[in-house]
């Protein structure tokens, strides 16, 4: 049915013809309700560059007056002062948004040139700004659904950018929002809940040394460890790169010699680095620009003493409280840990095995735990080490869960850094241990958000909740451990792979002058043999992949068994390229020792007609 809706849809475009396009260029140019623009050049893009340039400063005289700038006044709650530059705006509508400008074009051979004619009625101009209205209502839902899922680095982010994106649309103080049944003015209203989520987040030191240099931090939000965060500290001499904190842990560096009494944290949230995954808004924050409207707030001092500091600090009046260092930090306090899992006994001999290979990446001996290893899970381990510059973080109690004839044991928290790349991850390293004691299969863990998603499901039986964290987990890490022949593995011969890539439809025909610069989503399905042929070429050109999955949602199909639909908020991260967007996984996990991937979907952004693939689209 959904096919069919498509479909009639792109017909309904295809058929829709201008009642404008019969007029002449005279008679739009001397009808007052419209704006216009006009081109003339030999290049048909420059031509019609020019027109829309033109069409663009018009409009900008039309609407000047309802456009101001969110100034650091506005976010303190006063009155807004400055006037932004109501072109440079309106400029970045140019390439994606002004769908409902309309285009005449003709090409006069005696001069060699093109002359291309853009116009818009005036009662049309509000509908120039309703679509980056929505996104802007659209980052502020996708916030809030980030704070409940302790995601702090996704809400700082689309909070920010809510933000940034009111200052490209005219009267954003008349822009509301309704929040627990009150309608809220979003000007006001968001720069209230970025503070809030400053205020509640809580930054300190691990009470355990990791190594010389390298310290350990500790990241909650009301008290309860963070799923993810980014960040940047200060540690007596420069300012880091970009660092990615997971499960309430981060890592800092510092140089022993370098004499200092504690290390400012700064808690990212611009993401000027992640702005390139969306082209509308990365326009935008080249046109206005991104105030570090919450430098203060945003910034947490950590003594290196016997305290740690939690409290935003004032970088010209320094009166940071402390408190106790974090005592007995636990990453695996999940609900489904109290279920399958080891006693002291038992798990001891699969703890002594952890320890040794612990041991060894500190050391970097790794040959001395080769014989702990499967061929494919010492093949899965000589990856891992070689997976950017791995550093151990401090050793948690480590839970062994039992399902079916293997052990898992939860986690190991370690860092991950790349000489290419500025970014640090973190991420909880999971071992799989077989019948004989050895290992089988290393993981990156799910955030603690995720997993208590999957535990929650209490109708399904505790085995089938654990394969299908096993089977996330081991699809996530496939990618960043570039598991290729794994990856083919899993994909069913006869998968459906949907891909969703954004693009703009070309100009030039009258008829689809309503759409001829609308970016738009196309769906390309791929065979197995093209997805895995593209996913070669992406691991031979980057140094790295990571892959974070951001809120998820898991259904049981009605028939078929195990067999579980998956939706997933997806943040993908290489050496040159990153985006994300919403992939869904129909999986039979019948075979646990052989799951199967049955369709694979992604899509950059929800569709405006039909939302989100799903299992009941196959």
């Amino acid at each position: 049915m959904k096919y069919i809706i498509r479909a009639a849809y792109i017909l309904l475009l295809l058929g829709i013809q201008t009642p404008l396009s019969a007029q002449s260029i005279n008679e739009i140019k001397s009808d007052h309700s419209y704006i216009w623009g006009e081109g003339h050049h030999s290049s048909q893009k420059r031509a019609d560059n020019m027109a829309l340039d033109e069409l663009i400063s018009q409009i900008s005289v039309s609407v000047e007056s309802d456009f101001i700038q969110l100034s650091k006044n506005v976010v303190t709650g006063e009155t807004p002062e400055t006037v932004v530059s109501c072109e440079s705006v309106i400029k970045t509508y140019s390439a994606t948004t002004l769908n409902n400008v309309k285009r005449i074009e003709f090409y006069n051979e005696k001069e060699g040139k093109y002359t291309i004619f853009r116009y818009i009625h005036r009662s049309e101009i509000d509908k120039v700004f309703e679509s980056r209205r929505n996104k802007v209502i659209s980052y502020v839902n996708d916030a809030l659904e980030a704070v409940k899922r302790k995601e702090i680095d996704n809400a700082l982010r689309n909070y920010n950018w809510a933000l940034i994106l009111l200052q490209s649309l005219p009267r954003p103080g008349e822009i509301t929002f309704e929040y627990d049944k009150e309608e809220v003015m979003l000007v006001t209203w968001i720069p209230k809940q970025i503070r809030t989520i400053f205020s509640n987040l809580q930054v300190s030191l691990s009470e355990n040394d990791i190594s010389d240099g390298l310290l350990e931090l500790i990241f909650r939000y009301d008290g309860v460890p963070v799923s993810s965060i980014d960040f940047k500290y200060f540690d007596g001499q420069s300012t880091s790169a970009i660092n990615s904190a997971s499960n309430g842990k981060g890592a800092c560096e510092v140089n022993p010699k370098i004499p200092i009494s504690y290390i400012d944290v700064m808690c990212e949230y611009i993401f000027r680095e992640k702005v390139h995954v969306d082209n509308e808004m990365q326009t935008v924050m080249n046109a206005i620009g991104e105030e570090e409207y919450f430098a203060r707030e945003s910034r947490y001092r950590v003594p290196l003493s016997s305290v740690a500091s939690h409290q935003p600090t004032n970088v010209t009046n320094i009166q940071a409280k402390t408190v106790n260092k974090v005592t007995q930090y636990t990453s695996t306090s999940h609900a489904y840990t109290t279920v399958n899992q080891l006693n002291i006994d038992a798990k001891k001999p699969y703890d002594d095995i952890v320890a040794t290979i612990s041991s060894a990446i500190k050391s970097k001996n790794y040959d001395l735990v080769k014989s702990h290893f499967t061929e494919e899970g010492w093949d899965m381990f000589s990856r891992l080490i070689n997976y950017g510059n791995a550093q151990l973080l401090t050793p948690t109690e480590r839970v062994y869960l039992q399902a079916d004839n293997w052990i898992i044991c939860r986690s190991l928290p370690m860092q991950f850094s790349f000489s290419n790349n500025t970014r640090k991850f973190v991420e909880d390293v999971n071992f799989t241990f077989n019948i004989e004691k050895k290992i089988e299969s290393i993981t990156f863990g799910l955030g603690h958000e995720a997993l208590n998603d999957i535990w929650s499901h209490e109708e399904w039986p505790q085995t089938s909740r654990l394969f299908v964290i096993n089977f996330l987990e081991n699809y996530k890490t496939a990618f960043a451990l570039e598991r290729i022949d794994y990856i083919a593995d899993i994909f069913d011969d006869n998968a459906v792979i949907i891909i969703g890539n954004k693009t703009k439809r070309a100009a030039g025909d009258v008829e689809l002058d309503n759409y001829s610069n609308n970016q738009i989503v196309i769906y390309n399905r791929l065979t197995k043999n093209q997805y895995i042929t593209n996913l070669k070429r992406c691991f031979n050109s980057n140094e790295f992949v990571n892959i974070c999955f951001g809120n998820n949602r898991v259904m049981r199909a009605a028939s078929g068994g195990e067999l579980y639909g998956i939706e997933i908020k997806q943040d993908y991260h290489s050496t040159n390229y990153g985006d994300q967007g919403y992939l869904f996984l129909m999986v039979d996990l019948n075979n646990t020792q052989k799951p199967s991937i049955k369709v694979r979907t992604w899509q950059p952004e929800k569709d405006p007609n039909f939302g989100l693939y799903g299992l009941g689209d196959f």
